[in-house]
């Protein structure tokens, strides 16, 4: 299953952009119940989707939250092929709940507006920033050409950007970078920040102000 999925990444991917809804679930789980919360999100998450997939992330460097859940799909044909019961709905939502320390800040909703897909399953340690981009259209076209110039570096590791459209708290978009580990994302954007595209990408994306930055660690995608 997670074999198909990067199938249909990479297809996506030969445009770089597409149309894409996100919605983003931060928890602040208790500590020791990832394994079991993992348990009960891919029992619950692991049907036929109409679009998109499930993500479960353990999350690091963002203050109340140690994980999130990342649903993605189309929106006009959004969820599963057949509706779960109310029973499955609430017997999911305890299982969650109850492993919860406390109510976690920063859920939102977002579209992707660029992804270039890599190797998921060897690069799942991302860095996520989020950002208040003053235009938008300038900041896609930098980005695009930036990650077309420096394709070499980026290698097999994903990157994407995106808008928030819901939650965020003033932050209008977010980007992010997908390596082996914390080390190789470290030294991917050592290479980068030194290249003559780095310094025309900060030229040509316009005003940005970074609001944000966290850790993301993949431990399930679900198709």
């Amino acid at each position: 299953m997670k074999k198909n999925l990067f199938i249909i990444i990479a297809l996506m991917a030969m445009s770089l952009s597409y149309a894409q809804s996100i919605r983003v679930y931060h928890f602040d789980f208790k500590d020791g119940v990832e394994a079991e919360v993992g348990k009960i999100f891919k029992e619950f998450q692991d049907r036929e989707r109409n679009s998109g997939y499930a993500i479960l992330q353990r999350v690091g460097f963002l203050d109340g939250v140690t994980h999130r859940a990342v649903l993605t799909g189309n929106p006009s044909n959004w969820g599963f092929k057949e509706d779960p019961s109310d029973a499955e709905w609430d017997a999911f939502l305890r299982g969650i709940w109850m492993h919860q320390r406390s109510k976690a800040p920063g859920s939102h909703t977002g579209k992707s507006l660029a992804w270039k897909s890599g190797d998921r399953e060897k690069n799942n340690l991302g860095k996520v920033w989020i950002m208040k981009v003053a235009d938008s259209k300038k900041y896609l076209a930098a980005h695009t050409k930036f990650v077309k110039q420096t394709a070499e570096i980026i290698g097999d590791r994903s990157v994407g950007f995106g808008a928030i459209t819901m939650g965020g708290k003033g932050a209008t978009h977010y980007s992010v970078l997908y390596g082996d580990n914390l080390s190789d994302v470290e030294l991917t954007l050592d290479k980068i920040r030194a290249s003559k595209a780095f310094a025309e990408f900060i030229e040509d994306r316009g005003s940005v102000e970074i609001m944000n930055s966290y850790m993301v660690n993949t431990l399930m995608i679900i198709d």
